[in-house]
């Protein structure tokens, strides 16, 4: 009976509380607002955001990139990775059991020896138990589980990411084709008004400095248009590669098809801070913490000992002896392990565990306040570049409109060459600042998008839910 009052008093410390600090999620700083309306949609609503924007097209460049993409890949594969890791430390709660055998002939020379060969068997399997008194290894398996979650939360974010790239590079895409359509146009109108002052200019009612002018504003226009179609191979490759695609994968698809894009009603609700911690980046700077909370007590059960219940069976024979001449030896007890003397190694060990946990949290306080402002920042920006579209669109009006009137005057003669290529470059100017303002109100929705968390789904908190410890 007390023989066995060691193990079962082991036992019962396993019960004993880990040591360090608890695990527990740091408490984000508040916000007492974000935007200023009550009433729109809530961020999971979100999860599919560029579906949105009606174009299949796009909805099928993003699907595609989500399922390909080798960034997408390479962050499931470390997730993998860390869950076995995280597996490996549960393990360690169990016993541990291995088997070791040889047989071996050995013969020697000399006087002493017997001039034969010698045959020797042996057979043994060890078993040993490490008890978690002080928690080392709860905190050992915590920081796995946190690290595992944070893993599954960086996953989300390269989708979130790469779902708001694909978009914005598509949106480049549409952009540099209606630039180039833009100058193509121009183009024409040019080349036509320089054949009509060639033939002003043979029947003497204009001189040679309208037809240079004109030929001028042409060959201006003219210029643009390799800069714009390489602007826009550029963009069309990058969707390949960020799809996962290989080069001009998806050009003869992008060019049979419209632009088809509108921009949605985007009006989220005011953001508490629970909601907007569904950000990726903030997950994964809590997990963070957390893992860097195990690690105090990782630390810190490094200054107790521990105790390992193990055991061993063995036989060994030699000459292959009979059964009942075989030595057979049992094995059986308890063993400890303490770092008595480092001369201050570990406590600096847990000290240092500390002031890199208080430097965490202070990075988690920093990701949080940053959300905040780069949410509301996109929200102004969107909400800023919308109050730009009328004017835009009245600019753009009022320039095609001075370009017909002064084209009438300059054929009446009443102006000069040089009014006529003023309103031309003002007519291009205003549209090309019409598709650039079209393109920045789609880049400005994919940003806000982004920054509430849209393309969030279940499945990160599903991969990050933590297994239980035995």
């Amino acid at each position: 009976m007390k023989t066995l009052l060691f193990p079962a008093l082991l036992l019962m410390l396993c019960g004993c509380s880990a040591v360090g600090p608890e695990t527990t999620a740091p408490e984000p700083p508040t916000a007492d607002r974000l935007f200023s309306t009550e009433e729109g949609h809530e961020v999971e609503s979100l999860a599919k955001w560029w579906h949105r924007f009606n174009d299949p097209v796009l909805a099928d460049l993003v699907d595609e990139g989500l399922k390909n993409s080798p960034t997408v890949a390479s962050a499931l594969a470390k997730l993998r990775a860390s869950r076995a890791s995280r597996e490996g430390a549960e393990a360690e709660f169990y016993p541990h059991f291995s088997a070791d055998g040889s047989y071996t002939w050995q013969r020697g020379w000399g006087k002493q020896s017997t001039g034969g060969w010698n045959r020797n068997l042996s057979a043994s399997i060890d078993a040993s138990w490490e008890i978690d008194i002080f928690g080392g290894m709860r905190r050992s398996l915590e920081q796995a589980q946190a690290k595992e979650a944070q893993l599954a939360y960086a996953l989300q974010e390269v989708r979130v990411s790469l779902a708001a790239e694909i978009a914005a590079t598509y949106v480049a895409v549409r952009r540099y084709e209606a630039q180039i359509a833009i100058a193509e146009a121009n183009l024409a109108l040019q080349e036509r008004n320089v054949e009509l002052v060639k033939k002003r200019h043979k029947s003497g009612d204009v001189i040679r400095y309208d037809v240079v002018t004109a030929e001028a504003q042409a060959a201006r226009t003219r210029a643009l248009l390799p800069q714009y179609r390489n602007n826009l191979t550029d963009a069309s490759l990058k969707l390949d590669w960020l799809t996962g695609k290989s080069p001009y994968a998806w050009q003869a698809r992008i060019i049979e098809t419209q632009d088809t894009m509108h921009l949605p009603e985007i009006t989220p609700k005011a953001l508490p801070a629970d909601l907007l911690r569904r950000r990726a980046d903030i997950r994964m700077a809590e997990m963070d913490v957390l893992a860097q909370t195990a690690a105090i007590g990782i630390a810190e059960a490094e200054l107790y000992p521990k105790f390992t219940l193990g055991g061993t069976i063995g036989l060994s024979s030699p000459d292959l002896s009979p059964w009942d001449s075989y030595t057979r030896t049992v094995r059986f007890g308890p063993s400890f392990h303490w770092n008595l003397f480092s001369f201050g190694y570990w406590q600096k060990r847990v000290e240092a565990a500390r002031e890199t946990l208080e430097a965490t949290v202070s990075d988690y306080r920093n990701t949080v306040l940053d959300a905040y402002r780069e949410t509301e920042a996109a929200w102004i920006a969107h909400h800023r570049e919308v109050e730009r579209t009328p004017a835009l669109l009245d600019a753009e009006r009022f320039c095609r409109e001075a370009l017909a009137i002064a084209e009438k005057r300059y054929n009446f003669g009443d102006i000069a060459i040089d009014d006529v290529i003023t309103q031309q470059s003002l007519l291009l100017s205003a549209q090309e600042n019409l598709i650039a303002h079209r393109a920045q109100l789609f880049d400005n929705a994919i940003t806000l998008y982004r920054a509430l968390g849209g393309g969030w789904s279940d499945e990160a908190s599903t991969n990050a839910s933590g297994t239980n410890h035995p």
